[in-house]
């Protein structure tokens, strides 16, 4: 009797299957078909454990390795830098589980309910950007952000970005990968610098850098720094003079508070929605999305589908679907289309129209007071920590640099500490700034009582004193 257990939902593991799989590609044993793989990369020592055959047991089980993580219902987390923890309505979390919009990445001409849940998003979040026409989701902010270098490449015919250096490192590395992984023609990625007193864009680098070659100046609004760009403005209209165009990477989550990217000047914005309504996890729960002005020669450089509304046949009757452009992107034309794309995050935008919907403007503005109002007294409460230097006096947004040379302990064992108390620090800024040793960036969002910042200004204090 073959005692081998084979699942019927995965059924290339069948050993039938398997064994013509293998004489069809010539392989004598399966670790040939792994050949190509350094060996440096490969490990071998995994030590899988007893099957567990009854559900209970497995759930358990499963439920007794979870609990050694720390999350957010266990520890209280200050840990930002692109993916902060924020409140999820119950309306969003309730709708999402619906069976209809479970597998809601994509729709089709015949799915008329998904596809009016992607417009929907669509338009509000046109209406929070002051945009008004938006591609299908990306990846991620870091994809959105490449997608947008190499539309202001092909909108202008120049090869030159300039960036702002208090960019978020790790978006800014996507979008240079993404730039190398399509057709070799990358854009000229060169960073400006900001002001080390207020965290603000150095608008006399930006000057001396801007030149013929400039295809497009990108920002971002709050920064990596957490300082709001009030120079937005200046700096597109700087941008717009040397023939460039001028693109915003934006939290949307601050838009209640902070003018949006279309509002002035921007001929393109970008960004990820992590924050509207989307729970982190480990990497997932993001989804990227590019913006434009209605105007022919931007909409036509989006490189995804675009959901759209027509009437139908039925007088009165509205249908949705996602063909507008359809015939120039990647899923039609592949190798001839202006960049590539797979599957998208639409299950997450799907959650981010329906937080929107939830909050409407005035709830977008409560919200981002509440979170600029606990972002300014945690800056306080650790201004009164000895040898605590809080840095950059540009008005903050959820994010703030604070020094901790002067107390003579790392970011890296102040954070270990305060593991040991329930709390996740902010993050260790050496990461990506070199100039930054001992700074750590601290997040504080809408989820962070005046308790909450107390307890961690405190744990804080008592670590370094």
């Amino acid at each position: 009797m073959n005692n081998s257990t084979v699942y019927p939902y995965i059924p290339n593991t069948a050993p039938e299957t398997k064994k013509r799989m293998m004489e069809r590609i010539s392989a004598k044993t399966e670790r040939e078909i792994f050949d190509v793989i350094p060996e440096r990369l490969l490990y071998d020592g995994f030590d899988f454990p007893e099957a567990i055959h009854d559900e209970y047991s497995l759930k358990r089980h499963t439920e007794e390795i979870l609990a050694k993580n720390a999350n957010l219902s266990t520890h209280l987390c200050f840990r930002g830098a692109g993916c902060a923890p924020h409140f999820i309505p119950a309306t969003v979390d309730e709708l999402m589980k619906r069976g209809e919009f479970v597998t809601a990445y994509t729709s089709d001409l015949g799915d008329q309910g998904r596809g009016q849940l992607q417009f929907e998003y669509q338009s509000l979040m046109g209406e929070l950007l002051d945009m008004e026409v938006i591609a299908f989701p990306q990846y991620d902010g870091g994809s959105s952000l490449g997608h947008a270098m190499r539309m202001c490449k092909r909108l202008t015919g120049r090869k030159k970005i300039l960036v702002a250096a208090s960019m978020n490192a790790f978006a800014l590395d996507i979008a240079k990968n993404y730039q190398n992984q399509i057709d070799g023609d990358y854009c000229d990625i060169v960073l400006v610098d900001y002001d080390k007193e207020t965290g603000l864009l150095d608008l006399g680098d930006l000057e001396a850098k801007l030149d013929g070659a400039t295809a497009g100046v990108i920002i971002e609004n709050p920064t990596f720094l957490g300082t709001i760009e009030v120079n937005g403005r200046k700096i597109g209209e700087m941008a717009k003079a040397a023939g460039a165009e001028f693109a915003v990477y934006a939290d949307p989550v601050s838009l209640g508070v902070i003018e949006a990217p279309g509002s002035y000047g921007a001929t393109i914005a970008c960004g990820d929605v992590h924050s509207l309504g989307i729970h982190m996890g480990a990497g997932a729960g993001v989804g990227g999305y590019v913006m434009v002005k209605d105007e022919y020669r931007y909409a036509k450089e989006l490189k995804d589908m675009m959901y759209a509304a027509s009437p139908t046949c039925v007088e009165g009757e509205i249908g949705f679907s996602f063909e507008a452009s359809f015939d120039r992107t990647s899923y039609e034309i592949r190798e001839k289309s202006a960049e590539f794309t797979g599957t998208s995050a639409g299950m997450h935008t799907a959650a981010a129209g329906v937080y929107l919907a939830t909050m409407g403007p005035e709830g977008m503005k409560e919200l981002g007071e509440l979170i600029m109002h606990r972002c300014a007294y945690a800056k306080k409460r650790f201004s009164r920590i000895k040898g605590v230097d809080v840095k950059l006096s540009g008005v903050s947004f959820k994010e703030f640099v604070a020094d901790f040379s002067g107390t003579g302990k790392t970011v890296k064992e102040i954070n270990e500490r305060l593991l040991e108390k329930n709390i996740i620090g902010g993050f260790d800024m050496s990461e990506v700034y070199d100039e930054m040793e001992n700074h750590m960036l601290v997040c504080v969002t809408e989820i962070h009582s005046k308790e909450d910042i107390d307890r961690f200004a405190d744990a804080v204090a008592e670590i370094t004193g």
